[in-house]
């Protein structure tokens, strides 16, 4: 008897002491991108596509676009308040560069325990290190990064 009171103490004592599973799905929202919409500068409303766009973060090798689009998301940096990024275009045979300076407060938010964090960016402005070359105006159209459904830059070309 005293061997059946001890296995089931000893089966109570292990049920209770389990956890639940964590489990963070793959649709579960992390840190979102700045999404960044290119139009035509002569009809402000119309999205106008970059061709051959080569896009890299300053101080990268690594280029994270190569192609011709009209709609571009890019990673920020976490762990700083700024991240610059490289825009270079072909036209007519002749490359030209853009750098511009997105500078944004990163607030990171809780999740849950499988998840861990989030970061989003409150606050975006932008800078330019060089005249423009090929962008005409860009305009912040969301000043707070929280999610990957709305544009957050607009850029006329």
């Amino acid at each position: 008897m005293k061997k059946i009171l001890t296995l089931i103490a000893v089966i109570l004592l292990c049920l209770t002491a389990c956890e639940p599973d964590d489990i963070c799905l793959e649709d579960t929202p992390g840190t979102p991108k700045l999404i960044v919409v290119f139009y035509d500068k002569n009809q402000t409303d119309t999205k106008k596509s970059v061709t051959d766009l080569q896009l890299k973060g300053v101080n990268m090798e690594r280029i994270l676009y190569n192609a011709t689009t009209d709609s571009i998301s890019l990673p920020l940096n976490t762990l700083a308040s700024s991240t610059s990024f490289s825009i270079t275009t072909t036209q007519n045979g002749n490359a030209t560069e853009d750098i511009i300076t997105f500078n944004y407060d990163p607030e990171d938010q809780f999740i849950s325990r499988a998840c861990g964090y989030k970061t989003i960016f409150t606050n975006l402005t932008f800078s330019t290190v060089n005249t423009l070359s090929f962008i005409s105006t860009i305009e912040i159209l969301n000043s707070t990064i929280s999610d990957n459904n709305n544009s957050h830059v607009k850029i006329l070309h």
